[in-house]
């Protein structure tokens, strides 16, 4: 556990900056660069397109060069540059594009930990190291998230909640350089280098080249299923429509408590920051839950539980003024359920995969 503190501070810094960053990047549009709801979804829905490319290229360069932590390290620093442009862009144009490439590497990062952890221990340490890596994180998104709505609520030498919310992503950007500190300490430095030095990196970057160009081929039209078990199908279908439903609510879920609520951005913040605290606390019960109920029910539990909180939050706004606390506690539930869903499924997730596809390959842990 001790070799792997660093990587679970990391992760958590990761979280401390991405949890300011996700309340604001639908509402800064609408805030800070003078857009609408329309466009501040969109700014939302470059970001969530971007983390689909960015799960699919993270899978396709680990299957091939498993540098775990060179991927950690890259993602990050390039995703601390994309928050500084999106702090200082005024077009909103370019704003997506750099939604766009946050939302890329910030893909990379969960998938390349959660792989090289599968790798390295067996499934009883792999599922509360899985844990706690999501803990430290989860931790990180509460503590971001409540710097970001004590800033937006109480800092008194600006004014503007434009000007705040640019401050907040420097702030983020500065959160992921540390988190880049301390992933370094994982890399092998000369293979590193070398690898940028090498002459066999213009062949290898043709290689992913191809690799991706057949995306479209492989994931788009039937689904590429090979290393998988037959039933994976069905269920990797199901866990899509799953996220797909709750990222096209979520896009626009701080805009909505802005606009059509009328909550402040200060206590948006806030009502993320509780939600955040619900979720910690699902983590620190999940193990032990888990030991008691079979994965299968805790995973139907959590959905159906969050199906009916989020048909609750689509009427709430019918039935104002009592819909602001019905939207506010569901919220705060959803965060509740989250663990319970994804520790079980990201472990089933991963045992679908053939035994020949979880370890071997050259890699820098």
């Amino acid at each position: 556990m001790n070799e792997l503190r660093r990587l679970f501070l990391s992760f958590g810094f990761q979280g401390a900056a991405f949890g300011a960053i996700g309340v604001i990047i639908s509402l800064f549009v609408v805030i800070g660069l003078g857009g609408n709801v329309a466009s501040g979804s969109v700014a939302s829905a470059f970001y969530a397109l971007g983390n689909l490319f960015g799960s699919m290229m993270v899978g396709i360069i680990l299957d091939k060069y498993q540098h775990f932590f060179t991927v950690v390290f890259v993602s990050a620093i390039i995703d601390a540059v994309m928050v500084i442009m999106m702090a200082v862009v005024g077009n909103i144009y370019f704003y997506y594009i750099f939604a766009l490439i946050l939302g890329i590497f910030a893909a990379m990062m969960g998938p390349a930990i959660t792989i090289y952890l599968n790798k390295k221990f067996d499934e009883s340490l792999y599922r509360k190291r899985i844990n706690t890596m999501n803990l430290f994180n989860s931790v990180g998104v509460t503590i971001g998230t409540f710097i970001g709505g004590l800033w937006l609520s109480y800092f008194p030498f600006i004014t503007q909640n434009a000007e705040k919310m640019r401050l907040i992503f420097v702030i983020s950007s500065l959160l992921l350089g540390i988190s880049t500190m301390l992933s370094y300490g994982y890399l092998k430095k000369e293979e590193f280098l070398k690898t940028f030095k090498s002459k066999k990196f213009s062949p290898n970057m043709h290689s992913l080249a191809d690799h991706i160009a057949s995306i479209p081929h492989n994931v788009l039209l039937p689904f590429n299923l090979k290393g998988f078990k037959v039933e994976t199908g069905r269920y990797m279908t199901s866990i899509f429509m799953i996220f797909f439903g709750a990222n096209m609510i979520f896009s626009i879920f701080s805009i909505y408590l802005n606009e059509v609520l009328k909550i402040s951005s200060g206590t948006i913040f806030m009502i993320y920051g509780f939600n955040n605290i619900l979720t910690n606390v699902a983590y620190f019960l999940t193990n032990k839950v888990a030991s008691k109920v079979k994965d299968s029910i805790l995973v139907r539990t959590a959905l159906w539980t969050r199906v009916v909180l989020f048909s609750s939050i689509a009427i709430s706004s019918y039935i104002i003024p009592i819909g602001i606390w019905i939207t506010v506690v569901a919220f705060l539930i959803i965060g509740f359920t989250w663990p319970f869903f994804y520790i079980p499924t990201t472990v089933h997730v991963t045992n679908l995969a053939l035994p020949t596809d979880r370890g071997g390959g050259e890699h820098d842990a």
